[in-house]
């Protein structure tokens, strides 16, 4: 690939750490939404604003990351602004609400400040850069992130007078251009910022699961809190099996793609979370939490066979191993379907399809060890 501008080499910086943990809070904030369910269920309304909110951090999260992926130095300045933008944040949080009312304003203000302050931290480095390609990128996200400011902005008075909240198009708008701008990462750098967010998410499903154990002792506690356990840790397992053995870290690329899949990747993963709470609850509606986490599981998953294409040059067979992690699946599916209306059933056969996944991944990970071994 045709380098567009020079990335040094870079390692995580501790503020970086620092930043990622608001996004904790955040996680939890957005997941909070799905507790409020309407005939058995979460309504359209409330899986909608649930969605939209789980983006806008996240494209916040992706906005500060890429900048500091292309253009980071650690300097006081870009600590400064991390630091503003963070506190801004939980103004975000704060006001996560399913009914926006009065919240709608503060919601906004906050997120137009982040806008502002990212823009600004691109118009500082665009002072001192002095390679056309780069302030040419610079310019462009410049623009991009003033346009997000100005929609959503607009949005305030467009929401008091029509009870129309349209601000979410700025979201949208965001996520185009940023697809859209044509600009390398330093790749190493972006797939460990992006394991960080992995972990946290996973982190607000540890939390989610020690839900089960504050409702007494009984053996129902008991099988579901140890179900849930192994739900969390197979999946955890699985993902580092990818980002740790199979993943090739050192190329250059866009990441275009990679970016998008961990989106889903990251949002498959709050909904298995919401999936996990459900599956104890006799009010929510046996179907739609059995689709919901059978969904969450296979996009999940998805994102995990996929991310293959980044993988080491090693490996062989590829195309194989989909075909049996879809096969799985494809089983996975047809039994949960014929136990619907056993929790207790579908709980544990998700347990057994991550695990039959997991060691579909590590026999392809093994794979590429022997195949090292003998090319060597």
């Amino acid at each position: 690939m045709e380098r567009l501008f020079f990335i040094p080499e870079k390692k995580v910086a501790y503020i970086e750490l620092i930043y990622d943990l608001i996004f904790v809070y955040l996680i939890g904030r957005n997941n909070s939404l799905m507790d409020k369910l309407e005939g058995g269920f979460v309504s359209f309304d409330t899986f909608f604003t649930y969605l939209a909110t789980s983006l806008i951090i996240l494209q916040i999260w992706y906005h500060s990351a890429l900048f500091i992926n292309r253009f980071g130095k650690d300097g006081i300045a870009e600590k400064l602004m991390m630091l503003i933008n963070m506190f801004l944040l939980y103004f975000i949080g704060t006001n996560t609400v399913n009914d926006w009312g009065a919240n709608y304003l503060a919601y906004m203000a906050a997120w137009v400040l982040i806008f502002l302050n990212l823009a600004a931290q691109y118009a500082w480095k665009l002072r001192t850069e002095t390679d056309e390609n780069a302030r040419k990128v610079l310019k462009q996200f410049i623009v991009l992130l003033l346009v997000q400011a100005a929609v959503a902005a607009v949005s305030v008075p467009v929401y008091r007078a029509t009870g129309y909240a349209y601000g979410a198009w700025a979201m949208v708008i965001g996520y185009v251009g940023m697809f859209l701008i044509a600009a390398p990462v330093q790749f190493e750098h972006l797939t460990e910022r992006m394991m960080l967010y992995v972990v946290f998410t996973f982190g607000e499903m540890i939390i989610s699961v020690a839900g089960y154990f504050s409702e007494g002792f009984s053996f129902s506690t008991l099988y579901f809190s140890l179900m849930s356990f192994l739900v969390v840790a197979g999946l955890f397992f699985s993902y580092g099996i990818v980002y740790d053995k199979l993943l090739d870290r050192t190329r250059e690329t866009y990441a275009m793609g990679y970016m998008i899949l961990h989106i889903v990747l990251i949002l498959s993963l709050t909904n298995i979370t919401n999936a996990l709470e459900f599956m104890q609850e006799p009010s929510v509606d046996a179907v739609k939490k059995a689709l919901l986490m059978t969904i969450s599981l296979l996009l999940y998953f998805l994102c995990l066979a996929l991310t293959m294409r980044w993988s080491n040059r090693q490996v062989k067979n590829r195309r194989n191993v989909l075909l049996l992690l879809f096969a799985e699946f494809a089983a996975y599916i047809l039994a949960v379907f014929l136990t619907l209306r056993s929790n207790q059933i579908t709980v544990l056969l998700t347990v057994v399809l991550i695990y039959l996944q997991l060691w579909t991944l590590y026999r392809a990970e093994t794979r590429i060890l022997a195949s090292t071994e003998h090319s060597a």
